[in-house]
């Protein structure tokens, strides 16, 4: 894991969470307190409690390391990732922690596959990236 110290990777999950869950609730007052961007914002700071409980070795941290999505301290998630977590709970209230947690590492991944990747498939051996 590129993350110095234990912990590191929770905690910058955990902001990362906590900043859309504000902009979430920010636009709640830009569409008259809608409840579905409030519920967003506090399944994300349910989210942000859940991911700060996590042991250090929880597997799915490991992985989000691995495919890049925590690096130097940070959660960079890419786009489909980030689409997903402004939206959690917005349709489904239902949604686990646990099984939303399982599905950003599955789009980490997804979303790792698809760097530099905008020409579609290539024959074996001719992918620039590789």
């Amino acid at each position: 894991m590129s993350l110095a110290s234990p912990g590191s990777a929770q905690r910058a999950i955990a902001d990362h969470l906590w900043s859309v869950a504000a902009w979430r609730r920010a636009k709640a007052e830009e569409y008259d307190r809608d409840a579905r961007n409030l519920r967003t914002a506090a399944g994300l700071d349910d989210l942000a409690a859940h991911v700060l409980a996590l042991p250090d070795d929880d597997p799915r941290l490991r992985e989000l390391a691995r495919v890049g999505a925590l690096h130097d301290d940070a959660f960079v998630p890419g786009q489909q990732t980030s689409y997903e977590i402004g939206r959690f709970r917005f349709h489904r209230p239902e949604t686990g922690l646990d099984a939303f947690l399982d599905r950003l590492v599955e789009l980490a991944i997804a979303d790792r596959g698809e760097q530099g990747r905008f020409g579609g498939l290539m024959p074996e051996g001719d992918d620039p990236w590789g």
